[in-house]
């Protein structure tokens, strides 16, 4: 599967049209995708920061794309994921990697790290495990 191709999957889903992400990088082990700023994401109004929830959405939509890739058949199901929020994200695209550290037959661990403009600054960092039979 393409970028391309997996942004247009995305695109069928309404939530994931709301969040208007764009994956720029895929493969077998790891995902990148984009999410530009937009005034209905704010959690926060008075200081314009991205609302947590959305945060950890575009996380787990891109750590379970990652958990998927090679396997034909059901999505993954979320069995867990822990968010670690570590700053504000403020206004500007948000962009997530999320790389498989384990795939077995029945279980795919997926790190992920979501970040702004210096991916050493990261806003937040996320273990999440799926089912993936």
């Amino acid at each position: 599967m393409t970028p391309e191709t997996i942004t247009l999957q995305f695109r069928k889903i309404p939530f994931f049209r709301f969040l208007d992400l764009k994956v720029t990088e895929f493969d077998d082990t790891h995902a990148i995708a984009t999410m530009p700023f937009a005034d209905r994401l704010i959690g926060n109004p008075i200081m314009e920061h991205y609302h947590g929830g959305i945060i950890a959405s575009l996380m787990e939509a891109v750590a379970a794309i990652t958990a998927k890739s090679g396997r034909d058949g059901q999505p993954p199901k979320p069995i867990n994921l822990t968010i670690d929020y570590l700053r504000p994200a403020v206004k500007g695209p948000l962009i997530v990697r999320a790389t498989v550290t384990r795939k077995g037959k029945r279980m795919a661990s997926v790190r992920t790290v979501s970040w702004q403009d210096d991916d050493s600054r990261p806003v937040a960092e996320g273990l999440h495990h799926f089912l993936v039979v």
